[in-house]
């Protein structure tokens, strides 16, 4: 299991490394291209924009590993430690739910494209690659609240404050 993890993990690094600095170069390119008056690269609009679907739903995975995303620790920690444990475990149970329903129904859409063989209209890309982000994206929500839940139960530390960063 912690193998197949850490291959997740370097899929995840990679998606990020590579998309940010591409979708970087695609828009200065444009930009370029337009300020000299040399023409207008339409796939560059398109590719970059594809590339940010990526990298946003792959960086939902990575804050969901770091413990990083979006709390409510301002009203969480106004409960005691017992009451603070069982909001966790109702947060992890609720994103575990969230992202299992997102999965399934993103699965579908999937399908669907694959069955449509739509094709974007610049590059032609499938359409399908496109969504498959989304379907990325969530599967690694549900692994890593999955990971970071075990790791919790395991030291018995459910920190809601966010200050404790745990990585996995």
């Amino acid at each position: 299991m912690r193998k197949l993890l850490k291959k997740l993990d370097k899929i995840e690094e990679y998606v990020l490394i590579i998309s940010f600095p591409l979708m970087l170069l695609f828009v200065f390119s444009a930009t370029v291209f337009r300020y000299f008056q040399l023409g207008s690269l339409t796939w560059a609009d398109e590719a970059s924009r594809y590339l940010m679907i990526w990298l946003a739903y792959s960086g939902v995975g990575l804050g969901f590993k770091k413990n990083a995303h979006l709390g409510l620790s301002f009203f969480v920690n106004r409960f005691s430690k017992s009451n603070q444990r069982v909001l966790y475990l109702i947060r992890a149970i609720a994103i575990l739910v969230f992202g299992g329903l997102l999965t399934y129904f993103t699965t579908l859409i999937l399908i669907n494209q694959v069955q449509n063989a739509q094709l974007s209209p610049v590059m032609g890309v499938p359409m399908w690659l496109v969504y498959l982000a989304l379907l990325f994206g969530s599967i690694l929500m549900v692994v890593r609240t999955l990971q970071l839940l075990i790791l919790s139960l395991k030291l018995k530390d459910f920190d809601m404050d966010g200050k404790g960063e745990k990585t996995i």
